[in-house]
C-alpha cells in the first residue's frame, strides 16, 4: 500500500513542477516576444504540436501561438474548448496570456500617441467618448483607465463571457482599498474602470460585484476627488453612468447624489419611487428629490401622501431612543411612505417642515434625520397634512 502511494506522490509533484516550467517559460516567452504573420492552417498544425511526443517541439508550438495575431485568438478557443488532456490545458493556460499579449500591443500604440484613431482599436472607447468626449483630457483618463485594469479590459475584448466573474473577483480587491485610509493613495483609476465597465448594460453583475463597484461611494477620499481633483469632471459623468445602472441596490447612490448633487441621483430616485418600493431606498429617494427641489417632481411626490407602508423603523426593530440623552421615544412612532412624502413636497415648495408641526432634524447626509420626519399618531399625521395643503395653496 505504500509503495503506490509514493508513486502517487512522486507523478503529481512532476505534474506540478512541468506545469511551473512551462507557465514560466511562457511567460517569459510572451514577453520578449513580437507578432508574427501566420496562416489558419499554420495555426491549426500549431495546436496539433501542443500534444507531441516532443517535450521541445510542444514548448515551440506554444511559443509561436503565443506569437499570433488576435484573428486567431477564436480559433485557439474553439480549439480549447473541443480538445482534450494536454492539448485543452495547454491551450487554457495559453488564451490568457496572448489575449493580455494582444491588448497590451494596442494599449501600447495608444499610450505612446493618445489619439482617437488609437483609442477606437480598444474596448469601451465608443461608451467613454459619449459620455466623456474626445479632447486631451478624455483620452488621457481613458488611457489611465486602461492601464489600471487591463486584464479586465483585455478579458471584456477577447473573452465577454468570461468577464463576470473575473469583474467579482477584481472589485472585491479593489474595495478592501476603498478603506477611507487618508495616509494610503485612493485607487481611482481602478474605481473608474469598473463603474465604466459595470455601467455597461450587457455585463452581467454577478453576487457581490455592484456591492463592490458601489463601496467606492462611501470613501471620502472618492469624495474629495468629486470635488476638487484635477479630473473631477470626467470622474463624476463616470459615477453619473454607474448611478443609472439598472438593478444596483439604491441607497449608496443615492446618498452620493445629495451629497454631491448629482443630476443622475434625481433619475434614480423617481425610478425607485414609481417602482413602488417598500424598503428604505424610498426614504433616501424621496429626501433625494426634497434635495434638489425641482418643482416638476411635486406630482409624482404628492401621490404618495396617502401611502401608509412602514419605512422606518424595519420590520422586527424596536425604538428605544431617538435621539442619545433624550427621553425613550414613543413606541407608536413611525416614519411611513407618506410622512417622507409630505416632508419631500414640503420641502420642494419652500414650506419649512415646522410649519408643519414637524420637528425636523436637519442633517448633512439625508437633508433630514430620517428618525425625526414620522408621526407618533394618524391624528398628528392628518393635522400636519391639512397645514400643508393649507399653506401649498398661498
Amino acid at each position: 500500500m505504500q509503495m503506490p502511494r509514493l508513486l502517487i506522490n512522486a507523478v503529481t509533484a512532476f505534474a506540478f513542477a512541468v506545469w511551473v516550467a512551462f507557465a514560466t517559460q511562457a511567460q517569459d516567452e510572451t514577453e520578449s516576444a513580437t507578432p508574427s504573420a501566420a496562416t489558419e492552417s499554420q495555426v491549426k498544425e500549431m495546436i496539433g504540436k501542443l500534444s507531441s511526443a516532443s517535450f521541445s517541439e510542444r514548448q515551440q508550438a506554444s511559443k509561436n501561438l503565443l506569437n499570433v495575431g488576435p484573428e486567431f485568438v477564436r480559433i485557439l478557443e474553439d480549439a480549447a474548448a473541443s480538445s482534450t488532456g494536454e492539448t485543452q490545458l495547454r491551450l487554457r493556460m495559453l488564451l490568457p496570456q496572448l489575449r493580455e499579449r494582444l491588448f497590451d500591443d494596442q494599449l501600447s500604440a495608444f499610450l505612446k500617441q493618445n489619439s482617437v484613431e488609437n483609442a477606437r482599436r480598444l474596448p469601451q472607447w465608443d461608451r467613454f467618448e459619449s459620455l466623456c468626449g474626445q479632447d486631451e483630457e478624455a483620452l488621457s483618463i481613458f488611457g489611465q483607465i486602461l492601464k489600471a485594469e487591463s486584464r479586465l479590459f483585455a478579458t471584456r475584448l477577447f473573452a465577454v463571457h468570461e468577464l463576470p466573474q473575473l469583474l467579482e473577483v477584481r472589485t472585491a480587491e479593489i474595495a478592501e482599498k476603498c478603506n477611507g485610509r487618508l495616509d494610503e493613495e485612493f485607487p481611482v483609476a481602478s474605481v473608474a474602470a469598473v463603474m465604466l465597465l459595470g455601467s455597461e448594460s450587457e455585463t452581467r453583475l454577478v453576487r457581490a460585484t455592484s456591492a463592490n463597484i458601489s463601496s467606492g461611494l462611501d470613501d471620502p477620499r472618492f469624495s474629495t476627488l468629486i470635488r476638487e481633483g484635477v479630473h473631477s469632471r470626467a470622474l463624476r459623468v463616470l459615477v453619473e453612468a454607474w448611478i443609472l445602472r439598472k438593478g444596483i441596490a439604491a441607497e449608496r447612490p443615492l446618498l452620493f447624489s445629495m451629497q454631491h448633487e448629482l443630476a443622475a441621483g434625481r433619475l434614480l430616485a423617481l425610478r425607485v419611487i414609481n417602482s413602488n418600493s417598500r424598503r428604505p431606498d424610498m426614504i433616501l429617494a424621496l429626501l433625494c428629490l426634497a434635495k434638489f427641489r425641482n418643482t416638476e417632481d411635486l406630482a409624482v411626490v404628492e401621490t404618495l401622501l396617502s401611502h401608509e407602508t412602514v419605512l422606518w423603523p424595519q420590520r422586527g426593530r424596536i425604538i428605544k431612543r431617538l435621539v442619545p440623552g433624550a427621553a425613550p421615544a414613543d413606541t407608536n412612532y413611525k416614519v411611513q411612505t407618506r410622512d417622507v412624502a409630505l416632508v419631500a413636497a414640503a420641502q420642494i415648495r419652500g414650506i419649512p417642515p415646522i410649519e408643519l408641526g414637524i420637528a425636523a432634524r436637519p442633517s448633512d447626509v439625508t437633508l433630514f434625520a430620517i428618525d425625526s420626519i414620522g408621526f407618533s399618531s394618524d391624528e398628528a399625521r392628518r393635522s400636519a397634512l391639512a397645514a400643508y395643503r393649507k399653506l401649498a395653496t398661498k
